[in-house]
């Protein structure tokens, strides 16, 4: 069954976004992506011909390729997207929650990994989450993991899989019913990688240059967004949902940001099919 997210639970989604708070004082900053990044980054969406389902809540107009990139994140600060199985994404073919409940993976954009042998450790966390977004009951998946280095002022994406390479279904959602949190804390004090989130200004500020750029504030790219997915959760452990980021140019205007984060739900929920990691890979590409 799909959930249709009707106008007055918009509203008051976007009136609770404000009463919590936003983080609006993040050390934010604007990067342009090249033609290549862009492609491989919008592989994350590519995912759903290939698996049931997969969502996905960030914007990349083709052609109109920035990104906010968030640095200085402390050592046990934590972000976090509060995602839910039945939501409707114009980009995505929707789940059917009465079919599978099962979470394969898990994929983020990091930016400017630090090349070895700084530490660049982190941690993933998946919950069931209440109806602030806040994690709830025990964690369902846990993975520590170092992002990979590959160049300076790079993007990375990091994919965590669930099915350990199609030998395992993936995370039980059932307990949550497919409304869940991903919580990912920085281990590390070096600030490094940064936060990767998408960008609304910078589209609209380049709208007399680029016309590609005009497509922000049309459908599906519209703003300010009144239901947003994306918060900052505190540190570890003691995590709550304390507002999402605000655009660079401003929330009032431009609204507020969703993380390059993708997750792929049941691909392997009918059958188990042993397979090597390469295979897996090429499979969600």
């Amino acid at each position: 069954m799909v959930r249709t997210i009707v106008k007055l639970a918009v509203i008051c989604s976007f009136l609770l976004a404000l009463a919590a708070g936003q983080v609006a004082a993040a050390d934010v900053r604007v990067v342009p992506l090249t033609h290549e990044e862009a492609s491989r980054i919008a592989d994350l969406r590519a995912s759903e011909i290939l698996v049931q389902c997969a969502l996905s809540y960030y914007y990349l107009p083709e052609g109109c390729e920035y990104v906010t990139v968030v640095e200085s994140i402390g050592s046990g600060e934590t972000y976090g997207v509060h995602l839910n199985m039945m939501d409707v994404v114009p980009w995505s073919t929707p789940c059917d929650t009465t079919a599978c409940l099962k979470l394969d993976l898990i994929e983020f954009v990091l930016y400017d990994v630090l090349e070895p042998p700084a530490d660049q450790g982190m941690n993933v966390k998946v919950y069931g989450a209440d109806a602030n977004g806040d994690p709830s009951g025990d964690p369902l998946g846990n993975r520590d993991f170092e992002p990979s280095y590959t160049d300076s002022a790079a993007f990375t994406t990091v994919a965590i899989d669930f099915t350990n390479g199609g030998s395992v279904q993936g995370l039980d959602l059932l307990p949550c019913r497919g409304d869940f949190v991903v919580l990912l804390t920085w281990k590390n004090p070096t600030g490094h990688p940064l936060l990767v989130l998408d960008n609304v200004s910078t589209c609209v500020a380049n709208c007399g240059t680029n016309a590609a750029c005009c497509q922000m504030g049309t459908p599906p790219f519209v703003y300010p967004r009144l239901t947003v997915h994306t918060a900052y959760y505190g540190t570890e452990l003691n995590w709550s949902n304390q507002g999402p980021v605000d655009d660079p140019g401003g929330a009032g205007t431009y609204g507020y940001l969703e993380a390059f984060w993708g997750a792929s739900f049941c691909k392997w929920s009918e059958a188990v099919v042993p397979s090597t990691w390469g295979a897996i890979k090429a499979s969600y590409r």
